[in-house]
């Protein structure tokens, strides 16, 4: 659900939040949230022209970054970073799909692969989009910029290489919290100048995880495509 845009965060209340941008970092923990069934309210973050969130009041409390994603969780605890709020929305559903239990095989791979994609992909991402975060000057942002490309190219095959053909997802036929966080960072290099789902393996995941209910109730709630056009 939605809350309305009431401009004050309200700690009254006995189901998680997680405070969003549409398409954001925030949605892979959205994704999460609906396909394990934990009861959750949508809180809008409305930025200014600066990128520093004015609605709703006390965010930074919250989270002093500024940053989406944020979980509140029922009771009371908040916690930030996608990546790990993906972990713990895995972890509490205790579904081995999503993740093997602690001792399980395969359980290493995964985490190794969830934070390849927060430390590794993503960052290349945000350097390739937004080099001005990183260093001041058109010619430094340039270098930046091209720099994060060739990164790019070379991560694109890394992550299609563990997909393989005899199942649609990493682990069977149904998409695990690695396999819903790379979608995610797919839907983001749309802004850069070769789109990850331009790949034929990489876009076949995208649009699979973004077919299931949980994807498709997450779209339809925050109002995007699962391929917006470019520049968009």
């Amino acid at each position: 659900m939605l809350l309305p845009d009431t401009g004050y965060i309200d700690p009254m209340t006995n189901v998680a939040q997680l405070y969003f941008l549409p398409g954001a970092g925030s949605f892979a923990p959205h994704i999460l949230l609906e396909e394990t069934g934990v009861p959750h309210e949508l809180v809008r973050v409305v930025r200014d022209e600066a990128g520093n969130p004015v609605r709703p009041q006390g965010y930074l409390t919250l989270n002093p970054s500024g940053r989406v994603p944020t979980l509140v969780w029922p009771d009371g605890v908040v916690q930030t970073e996608s990546a790990a709020i993906c972990l713990s929305l895995a972890e509490r559903a205790g579904v081995d799909a999503l993740i093997p239990a602690i001792g399980a095989p395969g359980r290493i791979v995964v985490l190794r692969r969830l934070f390849f994609l927060t430390n590794t992909v993503q960052v290349a991402i945000l350097r390739a989009r937004y080099p001005g975060r990183f260093v001041d000057g058109d010619e430094a942002q340039a270098a930046v910029a091209r720099h994060a490309q060739r990164e790019l190219a070379e991560l694109t095959e890394r992550c299609a290489n563990w997909y393989g053909t005899s199942q649609p997802f990493i682990r069977g036929v149904v998409p695990g919290v690695d396999d819903i966080y790379l979608a995610m960072l797919i839907r983001w290099t749309r802004l850069t100048p070769a789109p990850w789902w331009d790949n034929p393996v990489l876009g076949g995941l995208l649009d699979r995880v973004m077919s299931q209910p949980a994807a498709q109730a997450c779209l339809e709630q925050e109002g995007i495509e699962v391929r917006p056009p470019a520049g968009t």
